[in-house]
């Protein structure tokens, strides 16, 4: 059975990760547009996502490593019992 914590911060990191992507596209269509003064509001934007995309991965691995819940995440599963027989 996967942590209920676990998925929630997987959940984070996901979400996390979409908005520094969303934020990453549109900058370069701005900078290809060559809009100098939105482009420097948006690279400060990246950066706050990217702070979020961070903190939140790091708040999974440590959840991870305090818990080791990760372990049996597969275990029994087609893919990983197909992956010893290899």
């Amino acid at each position: 059975m996967l942590c209920p914590e676990r998925l929630r911060l997987i959940s984070n990191y996901r979400e996390a990760s979409r908005v520094y992507a969303e934020s990453v596209c549109k900058m370069t269509d701005l900078v290809s547009l060559g809009i100098d003064s939105e482009v420097d509001l948006l690279r400060r934007s990246c950066r706050m996502a990217w702070d979020g995309t961070e903190k939140a991965r790091l708040m999974l691995f440590r959840h991870e490593a305090d818990h080791n819940c990760h372990h049996g995440d597969f275990r029994g599963s087609a893919a990983v019992a197909g992956s010893s027989k290899a």
